[in-house]
């Protein structure tokens, strides 16, 4: 099962590539015109929930804003793990666990 993913800005391009080849549905806010660099936390949060679309960030203050507008994140705890890495985990995490019922879930070496 591949996942609708919105990426924040602070996700690397080689991450949201190799997500692209394994299958998922990424977009990245810095290439969608609503949004751009820069945009505040609350739209992206917005646009996703309209668009059907996982936040994949590494930024924290999405945990918050997640449970307020009904929007999934995943949570990239681990900045220094490879694009391989980031991707690998959230395609498993696909095969595990459907999109729509995820409200938070971590993106680290030990997501298990």
């Amino acid at each position: 099962m591949a996942y609708r993913l919105l990426a924040d800005e602070n996700i690397e391009r080689a991450t949201i590539t190799y997500l692209e080849q394994l299958g998922h549905d990424v977009e990245w806010v810095g290439e969608r015109p609503e949004l751009g660099l820069g945009i505040d936390d609350e739209t992206i949060v917005q646009y996703a929930s309209a668009d059907n679309r996982l936040v994949l960030t590494q930024d924290d203050d999405f945990l918050t804003l997640a449970a307020d507008h009904r929007v999934g994140v995943l949570f990239q705890t681990d900045e220094t793990l490879s694009a391989r890495t980031v991707g690998d985990i959230i395609d498993e995490l696909a095969d595990h666990i459907d999109q729509s019922t995820i409200v938070v879930e971590y993106v680290s070496r030990n997501w298990l």
